[in-house]
């Protein structure tokens, strides 16, 4: 590639998927998730409904089905509902996935056969079809047919108990986390078969699940856990951790013995480095108590500010403890751009954070209600007005006005 080919490629222009046509028949996070990335990427992707709406869409606050889920997860896509369960509404759906490139699906197993929509029959008449599948639990063993959830899936792997308070009760993960990674991941296995496909004209079953993700994120604590059997857990250095300031938390992390010599000389404590009793991660382990109970007293005498300024003069890993609306406000946060301001008809401004890596230009148009595209999407595969109406009044299919 020329210097000025690169160049004109830029990280604000090139969209690598750009043309790539994606059908998503998930619901919830992760198959929608997966397909936003793609989305956020340049690809087209239309999103396919039953009547009554994506199952993320009455999730917590959620007016007109406009939930946080269904903004997030879904910027950019349009929307078609179709009724399943009906003959007509099928065939509307392979018609759909004759036209697709990608197609997401994260029902059950024995869902998509049902419908007539598995990878086996479509891959029959589109040999390059990459067919994604995001399951709770894999596509075959005893809990294939279980329903499972990001909450099902943190009990499951440990990660609870990862999380546990200090009482030792185990406890979720405040965030989507699995669901989130979930969606990751099921990108990257797609990015990774459109390779294969641009390589080798063939296509591929990605099949990623719940638990694939939840193992994979934790992949450093399982092995530590098997490396310490019998052991009592440790943290993973001292000191490491929340502690009080004088007007709020901060959290401190001592990486190695140079940045442990960075904090003593933040907080006055510059003899600590030289003390036998902490010249090394093994003695400071042996007086964990000892130097967290210090730590505790001497960081209450400050505010956050003073700290985080000398932690960060000294080289020493260090963060102000944010709730969302203080992390939305850092002024880095903001020079960096991490979140993209959404106009979302009936609804204030929302901040809805890029996908890393994305162009910095990925389109910020609002998510779509259940059929806002009906009759645009149906439009696109041939159908006339007289016969959209029709489906329309037979309610195979719903189209809702836009705003």
């Amino acid at each position: 590639m020329s210097e000025s080919m690169s160049a004109s490629m830029s990280a604000s222009s090139y969209k690598p998927y750009e043309g790539l046509r994606v059908l998503d028949l998930s619901q919830g996070i992760a198959g929608p998730y997966c397909a936003e990335i793609l989305l956020q990427n340049g690809a087209e992707v239309i999103k396919v409904e039953a009547p009554a709406g994506d199952w993320g869409r009455a999730i917590g606050y959620a007016p007109d089905g406009m939930s946080a889920m269904a903004i997030a997860f879904n910027l950019g896509k349009r929307s078609i509902s179709i009724d399943g369960a009906r003959e007509e509404g099928r065939k509307l759906m392979r018609r759909l996935a004759a036209q697709a490139d990608v197609i997401i699906e994260s029902f059950r197993p024995g869902v998509m056969e049902r419908l007539g929509l598995s990878y086996a029959e479509l891959a029959r008449e589109q040999p390059d079809l990459v067919y994604v599948s995001v399951t709770a639990f894999g596509p075959d063993g005893p809990y294939a047919d279980r329903p499972g959830s990001d909450s099902t899936l943190q009990a499951l792997t440990g990660m609870m108990v990862a999380n546990r308070d200090g009482r030792g009760d185990p406890r979720k993960v405040g965030v989507l986390l699995v669901d989130v990674s979930t969606g990751v991941y099921a990108a990257q296995a797609t990015g990774a078969a459109l390779y294969r496909r641009a390589l080798q004209g063939k296509g591929a079953h990605v099949q990623v699940s719940l638990l694939d993700a939840a193992a994979a994120v934790q992949s450093n604590g399982i092995v530590d856990s098997v490396l310490g059997q019998g052991r009592a857990a440790q943290p993973l250095s001292v000191p490491v951790g929340t502690f009080a300031t004088m007007d709020g938390y901060i959290n401190v992390t001592s990486l190695h013995d140079r940045m442990f010599a960075g904090i003593c000389r933040a907080i006055g404590k510059s003899e600590w480095a030289s003390d036998p009793r902490f010249a090394t991660v093994e003695a400071r382990f042996a007086h964990a108590e000892e130097i967290n109970a210090a730590l505790e007293q001497i960081f209450r005498t400050q505010p956050s500010a003073h700290w985080l300024r000398a932690l960060d003069e000294n080289n020493a890993v260090c963060g102000q403890v944010n709730d969302y609306q203080e992390f939305l406000a850092d002024p880095h946060v903001r020079q960096q751009g991490i979140f993209q301001a959404v106009a979302q008809p009936g609804l204030p401004e929302l901040p809805v954070a890029r996908v890393p890596g994305a162009p910095r230009d990925a389109a910020s148009r609002p998510a779509p209600r259940v059929g806002e595209h009906t009759r645009e999407v149906l439009a696109g595969l041939g159908l006339g007005q007289s016969e959209i109406e029709e489906l329309i009044a037979a309610q195979v299919v719903l189209a809702c006005a836009r705003i």
